[in-house]
């Protein structure tokens, strides 16, 4: 994931040797440090560091008894906003590195996404198995995105589409506890839709039919095709390379993500109504009781 350090700001990390520069750096001055036992000999160091407000860079690595450190990995990273979800969130450990996944499970769409505080998640589960479900926070990396005008709706269309979006929880909160009759009522429903679509791009463009959309995009499980409205805009800067970040928080079907893209790699002017589309590398900060 090294090409997405552009998007909180470092446009110009193109190589290893510019990343182990940066990576000496945050390990002499972070802001936050945490260290946890991993097993009886070793411990895994998360290092943090923000270079603008919500945007960062984090370290993972090993440290041994003697207090040798060794870098595993690096990632950057986006602070979400304060949207909880805590609906059928599941995490698991990744095999391939120290670092956990999450998965929000919807009946619509199951989303994956990165989690960012791995050291208090080694913690806990070095103590105690994780819980089967917990709660989480969204937020996300883009490297290039697009702001489409909202579609036009009237006060009655906002009206249906709130209702309709809580009838839609509440169904989902049902079939989850077994009620097969919905959930086929459901499925119709959405064949229903897909007809409808099917049938207007005939005759219309995409985008002036969906204004809120998560597709996967590509080979990584954790990286979506994502159209929402915009909800808040917020430009930071980065203080260590002086670009611009925007950060905007995307309503996208049941979700609120924070998503960080560069301010050069954003075609349009961000608006609190217009619409967002952009591939997103998802994150996720999981909370813990």
């Amino acid at each position: 994931m090294h090409q997405y350090f552009r998007a909180v700001g470092f446009s110009n990390l193109k190589s290893l040797h510019q990343l182990d520069q940066v990576q000496k750096e945050l390990r002499h001055n972070p802001d936050r440090r945490i260290v946890v036992s991993r097993s009886l000999f070793t411990s895994l160091v998360q290092l943090d560091k923000e270079y603008g407000d919500g945007i960062g860079i984090s370290v993972i690595g090993e440290m041994n008894a003697e207090g040798e450190f060794l870098i595993e990995h690096s990632f950057p990273f986006v602070t979400p906003g304060n949207y909880v979800y805590s609906d059928e969130v599941h995490v698991d450990q990744l095999n391939d590195r120290s670092g956990y996944y999450g998965m929000i499970d919807n009946i619509n769409l199951s989303v994956i996404f990165s989690l960012i505080n791995i050291a208090t998640l080694t913690d806990h589960q070095w103590r105690q198995p994780l819980p089967a479900t917990l709660s989480v926070r969204l937020s996300g990396l883009c490297l290039g995105a697009d702001i489409l005008l909202p579609l036009m709706k009237t006060e009655q269309d906002l009206q249906y589409e709130s209702d309709r979006m809580r009838d839609e929880l509440a169904t989902i909160h049902l079939i989850r506890h077994g009620n097969q009759e919905l959930l086929n009522k459901m499925m119709m429903r959405e064949m229903d839709m897909k007809d409808t679509i099917d049938h207007r791009i005939d005759t219309e463009d995409v985008l002036s039919i969906v204004d809120s959309s998560m597709i996967p995009s590509g080979l990584q499980s954790d990286v979506y095709d994502i159209i929402g409205t915009i909800l808040n805009v917020n430009l930071v800067q980065n203080r260590k390379t002086g670009e611009e970040v925007y950060l905007l928080d995307v309503a996208c079907l049941y979700y609120v993500i924070r998503i960080a893209v560069n301010k050069q790699d954003l075609l349009g002017k961000p608006e609190i109504g217009r619409r967002f589309r952009g591939v997103t590398w998802l994150q996720g900060e999981a909370i813990l009781r």
